[in-house]
């Protein structure tokens, strides 16, 4: 009887403790809610710099869609020193005297393969060429030929190893100033998938166009843009729904903020059907109609895209087998008695022909076009068969001798807008990305929350008794891995895929890569804080640890640490490796640190040749920081409610698990000097792998 009183009474105390604990939970949740509730409102009201502008703002802007897809865009001309000059009076299309013209004489580019053997593998052999403003040029050529190789040199997308001349206006090419009045591209779109149309042109014109323009200003020239490339009823569209043609157009829109006067596209037809195809190019011919120089690789067009290019440049094996006019090509193959079929495409006659399955003419071509420097086929030729064709003499061109091209740093003032500006841009960019990303962030809290109720329920109030000291002990460690693996896994999978995103807008001078991430580092922090807070809070209090401020405090700080350094290693693997090799690659790097953490195998057992693993750990010092605020600090002797309790008195229990002479201020100091070294480190790689993703395309 007295049994069963004392069990009531046991069952009363704890459904009593436990409500007034969930009580107290709900209201700390609720508060804390509120006040995220009151900053998320604050976030979407706040509209800095009109990333987020509104339809309403927009209505009356660009209601005109320009005819036929016209080109009707803001020039915003450049200064002496590279600078935007927002008071020039607005035109449609540049002069004579901007045009801009590329040629380039003797360029060859090798690359090394192989492991042990090294070999070199030449992709350009001397090759030469003239494109002109105001023509739209097609590179052309099966795959592998060295076409995207000769637009990468072209556009200064790859330097190392390069030999020969590139020439701007019969100038040698100053490859910081002509980045400035350039862009690329790239084959694959790629674009912030959680930003709509509208937002993802405010950040550009944001970043590439000189802060002090108004509000207004900027957003009449995102509508025009927009309304050019048809995009204009599409401005609210997040950009994973558009489709492969808005897409690109997009692509083509977000460049078009500065106006270049030089723009490269590799394979912009790629993965567009016929229709959205011959819109894209039709695009293109309309921008080089304003006399631009548009420059784009394509491989296969039909008859009718074909039509669209002014002028066509033939590679082949690195060298250069014809350059002229579209009309030319025909009467060009027939000179060597290639005849293309009735009603066949000529550009697939013309991959035929370069494959040799009309016999060997690579050479012959080849010295047909002297390698590029032939002009004789330039211009517009007409065919008939009773006048034949008419004589071309062929300009006179002098050559000149091959130069070693070197990599030009980026100098200061290089971007259109301060660091400070950049990095609130970015900023506003990635809290805005972070706070639709639902696996990244709802999902995170939303895990981090169920864990720990799970947790808390299971080893619910080990924190008061004596006799619980040791379970207490492992629910410690299984928080300090569960934190550890969920923040090193969030970055390892999501960072990578930012990196030709982070490619192509540093490429093309959107922003400096130190103002990227930094916005990267602080956008991310206080999510993955808010996260390890959740869990830390409540199974602290479901597991009735000590209630006292300081160990609540000491604790959750721990917490904090432990999951930031995880995160940190995490963006560290992520900038090294692929998602792939990052969860293969990840886990076995964070394996020693568990293992050396102190919990498996004490400091003291272990072999004097490995103790240094130990103070490497930094799992190890979270470990014991999170033990110490619990255990620590002359905490006196716990209730046992067994006939006996080893570890009634915490030090001794610390004692045993070599934590006796352990310092929290020492696991502080080595966990904060590790998430500072680690992310400088992780920016340093992210330098080299950006400019390493430069030389790997061919």
């Amino acid at each position: 009887m007295q049994k069963t009183v004392a069990i009531n009474s046991r069952l009363c105390a704890f459904h009593d403790h436990f409500q007034s604990t969930i009580l107290t939970f709900l209201s700390c949740y609720c508060t804390c809610s509120l006040r995220c509730l009151g900053l998320v409102v604050y976030y979407y009201c706040w509209d800095m710099d009109g990333i987020r502008s509104s339809p309403v703002r927009l209505k009356n802007i660009g209601k005109k869609r320009p005819d036929s897809l016209k080109i009707d865009l803001l020039k915003v001309p450049t200064t002496e020193n590279g600078t935007s000059d927002k008071c020039a009076t607005p035109t449609e299309s540049y002069s004579s005297e901007d045009s801009v013209n590329v040629t380039f004489r003797n360029i060859s580019y090798s690359v090394s393969e192989g492991f042990f053997k090294k070999e070199k593998k030449h992709l350009l052999n001397n090759i030469n060429g003239d494109f002109h403003s105001a023509e739209l040029t097609a590179i052309m050529g099966p795959s592998g030929a060295g076409k995207s190789t000769l637009m990468d040199i072209l556009a200064g997308y790859i330097t190392h190893g390069v030999t020969g001349q590139i020439n701007i206006n019969d100038k040698v090419r100053d490859l910081s100033a002509f980045r400035k009045q350039a862009c690329y591209i790239m084959q694959d779109d790629n674009l912030q998938p959680l930003l709509t149309v509208n937002e993802a042109m405010m950040v550009a014109v944001n970043l590439k166009l000189p802060s002090d323009l108004s509000l207004s200003e900027k957003a009449k020239k995102v509508m025009e843009i927009l309304e050019s490339v048809d995009l204009g009823s599409d401005r609210e569209t997040k950009t994973f729904e558009l489709s492969g043609g808005q897409k690109k157009r997009l692509s083509i829109a977000l460049e078009l903020v500065t106006n270049p006067q030089v723009m490269f596209f590799d394979e912009p037809t790629s993965g567009l059907d016929i229709v959205a195809s011959k819109q894209c190019i039709t695009l293109l011919k309309e921008l080089a109609s304003l006399n631009r120089t548009v420059i784009c690789t394509i491989h296969q067009p039909s008859a009718s895209i074909l039509d669209l290019f002014h002028h066509v440049y033939v590679v082949a094996n690195g060298s250069c087998m014809y350059q002229g006019s579209v009309n030319a090509l025909l009467p060009y193959l027939s000179e060597v008695h290639l005849t293309c079929p009735t009603f066949h495409n000529p550009s697939d006659f013309l991959l035929e022909v370069i494959s040799g399955d009309h016999g060997d003419y690579s050479q012959i071509l080849i010295q047909k076009s002297k390698n590029g420097l032939s002009q004789r086929w330039r211009s517009e030729i007409p065919y008939s068969a009773k006048n034949g064709l008419r004589e071309i003499y062929q300009t006179p061109v002098v050559t000149q001798p091959p130069v070693q091209l070197t990599c030009i740093k980026d100098t200061p003032n290089t971007y259109s807008t301060s660091f400070g500006h950049q990095l609130l841009v970015l900023l506003k960019r990635t809290f805005l990305v972070i706070s639709r990303d639902k696996t990244l962030t709802y999902n995170r809290l939303l895990t981090h929350f169920c864990i720990a109720i799970f947790i808390g329920i299971l080893y619910y109030g080990i924190g008061s008794e004596a006799g619980d000291m040791y379970d207490n002990f492992k629910f410690m460690f299984f928080s300090a891995m569960f934190l550890m693996l969920t923040s090193f896994n969030c970055v390892t999978t999501t960072f990578p895929s930012e990196l030709p995103i982070i490619t192509r807008e540093y490429f093309n001078k959107w922003y400096s890569l130190k103002s990227y991430y930094l916005a990267l580092t602080f956008a991310d922090i206080p999510v993955q804080i808010c996260a390890t807070l959740l869990y830390g809070s409540v199974t602290y209090f479901l597991t009735k640890q000590p209630v006292e401020s300081f160990r609540i405090v000491s604790f959750l700080f721990m917490c904090v640490l432990i999951s930031l350094v995880a995160q940190s290693f995490g963006l560290f693997i992520g900038a090294c490796m692929d998602v792939k090799n990052g969860v293969i690659f990840g886990p076995f790097c964070m394996l020693p640190f568990t293992i050396f953490s102190g919990f498996f195998v004490q400091l003291n057992a272990c072999h004097p040749s490995m103790r240094w693993l130990f103070h490497i750990s930094f799992l190890k010092y979270g470990f014991e920081g999170m033990v110490l605020s619990v255990f620590g600090y002359d905490r006196p002797k716990l209730p046992c409610n067994s006939e006996y309790c080893h570890y009634s008195r915490p030090e001794k229990f610390l004692s045993n698990m070599d934590m006796a002479k352990s310092t929290y201020s020492l696991a502080v100091i080595f966990l904060g000097g590790l998430i500072v070294a680690i992310r400088i480190s992780a920016y340093f790689v992210l330098r080299v792998q950006v400019r390493r993703s430069r030389g790997k395309r061919r």
